[in-house]
């Protein structure tokens, strides 16, 4: 490969778009989070970047807006990240894979390439993904839930007398009012689901990653917590489709 600028990874996700500098051999620097394409378009206007790899759980609009604005700032390619039927051994479990979550499927294309073994891919943000992944790099399937902020939006727009605006700082003990209640049964319904895969899968090796996983460690989730997960997968995604390019 003769591609010597760094490239620019893009993960837009539910709530924040996170940045990072990256190459060939590995992630550049500690990258950032953002609110928006006008925030992100500032805070890499002075980077030196060239090609650009993005994935996206956002809308196509969405998607067609930032990729408008990154080519407006400089001529660059930008690639757009899909799950795939295989890529660099990891083999999707979907009848159809594009539709499957990149966000998910990076995660375990980078958790498979670095390591041994079968694997429990946990990535803990807006919402829960737990992925099952084989010491050969068949996805075995997986669970989605809702995070804990999800949780608590629904409990707040689904029934008539629970009104919690915001969550009290994470708790698993039981609460002496509504919202320390919704705050714990929260934090505790997402424990309990991770923790009874894990349990019922002890085979496979537990990766925690996403931006509630400092939290899950810290009410005793045992996990290696790896927060570039989904960085390094695009990444690797990256390096692969610019080889594939390559003449």
């Amino acid at each position: 490969m003769t591609e010597q600028t760094p490239w620019l990874l893009i993960d837009v996700g539910n709530t924040a778009i996170k940045w990072r500098l990256a190459n060939a051999e590995g992630l550049l620097g500690a990258g950032s989070s953002v609110s928006d394409v006008s925030s992100l378009c500032k805070a890499i206007e002075a980077e030196n970047w060239g090609t650009a790899g993005l994935a996206s759980v956002a809308s196509d609009a969405a998607d067609a807006e930032l990729i408008a604005a990154l080519t407006a700032s400089r001529a660059t390619a930008v690639h757009r990240a899909t799950a795939k039927s295989t890529c660099l051994g990891l083999v999707s479990s979907y009848a159809e894979p594009e539709s499957m979550g990149v966000d998910r499927w990076l995660a375990m294309l980078a958790a498979h390439a670095h390591n041994e073994g079968a694997l429990c891919v946990i990535d803990a943000g807006t919402a829960v993904t737990v992925d099952l992944v084989s010491a050969e790099g068949v996805h075995e399937g997986g669970y989605i839930l809702p995070g804990v902020d999800l949780m608590r939006r629904t409990l707040n727009n689904e029934t008539d007398r629970i009104h919690v605006i915001a969550l009290e700082a994470p708790a698993i003990v039981p609460g002496n009012n509504t919202q320390a209640c919704v705050t714990a049964g929260s934090w505790r319904a997402v424990m309990g689901a991770v923790e009874s895969t894990m349990a019922a899968y002890p085979g496979h090796r537990p990766l925690l990653t996403g931006g509630s996983a400092s939290t899950l460690r810290d009410f005793g989730l045992v996990a290696t917590c790896n927060p570039d997960l989904v960085m390094e997968g695009l990444r690797l995604w990256l390096s692969q489709t610019l080889d594939d390019q390559s003449p």
